[in-house]
């Protein structure tokens, strides 16, 4: 499992770089505006950051569901699905691979964004003003006014929220990959595919919501535990689903 998970990232490795190199270049750029005290560059280069991010984050959220679409599309496929390995290794390998990716490049934006942080703090501000946020801060969480179980909670939900999204991604390409083979509509279809597969999801979500013991729950801006719940449930039932299409259909 652990080799097929490295060769996974391998097939990533080349975007992972040149988003780690072009935050790398971002981060330098910005210390070199405020250090320099030019104001509009370090403008521009938070207003290019976060259009950077947004589209970074777009793109590595879907990546791993673009590398499985290519995989069914070339030739790669036959080496894919000759490996002395089981269906349910292939694509577990995949979706671990594909969390990995967002985990790093999400850690380093967020260090990237602590860098800028304290870099402004400090060139505008001082070191003690540095230090008075830090202690600011600390006394926000010991008298309770963050909720640890809360922030837990909202990432596990994130987690379980982008599994599925990559589990309707897996599952679409799948489809439509058995449908229309090698064809070149198969990615247009594969598209629609996602979008059905998640308005289905969120009906049942609806539905879920009508029954009695959880009437309360519908329309709560509030994240709760049945959503996570449900959530789980769809992403397994994804990933089943995909394994057995593939096993039957595009392994060889």
């Amino acid at each position: 499992m652990a080799k097929l998970i490295k060769y996974e990232m391998r097939k990533q490795r080349t975007s992972r770089m040149v988003i780690l190199i072009g935050l790398l270049v971002s981060v330098i750029a910005y210390c070199l505006s405020i250090l320099t005290g030019n104001i509009n560059m370090t403008a521009v280069i938070i207003g290019l950051g976060v259009c950077a991010a947004l589209l970074v984050f777009f793109y590595t959220g879907i990546e791993s569901i673009l590398v499985l679409n290519r995989d069914l599309k070339t030739k790669q496929s036959y080496m894919l699905w000759m490996l002395p390995k089981s269906i349910w290794e292939i694509l577990g390998a995949k979706f671990i691979s594909a969390l990995l990716q967002m985990a790093i490049v999400y850690a380093a934006f967020c260090i990237a964004v602590g860098i800028g942080c304290l870099g402004a703090v400090i060139r505008f501000e001082g070191v003690q003003a540095l230090a008075d946020m830090f202690q600011r801060a600390s006394e926000v969480f010991v008298r309770g006014g963050v909720n640890w179980t809360d922030l837990v909670w909202l990432a596990v939900y994130i987690f379980i929220a982008w599994s599925q999204v990559i589990m309707i991604g897996f599952l679409a390409v799948v489809m439509s990959r058995t449908i229309l083979l090698r064809s070149r509509f198969a990615g247009f279809l594969s598209v629609i595919l996602f979008f059905v597969i998640d308005f289905v999801i969120a009906f049942g979500s609806d539905l879920m919501y009508r029954l009695p013991w959880l009437a309360d729950f519908a329309g709560s801006p509030r994240i709760n535990i049945w959503d996570g719940i449900y959530y789980l449930v769809t992403a397994v039932i994804l990933f089943l689903v995909s394994g057995v299409l593939a096993d039957k259909k595009l392994s060889v």
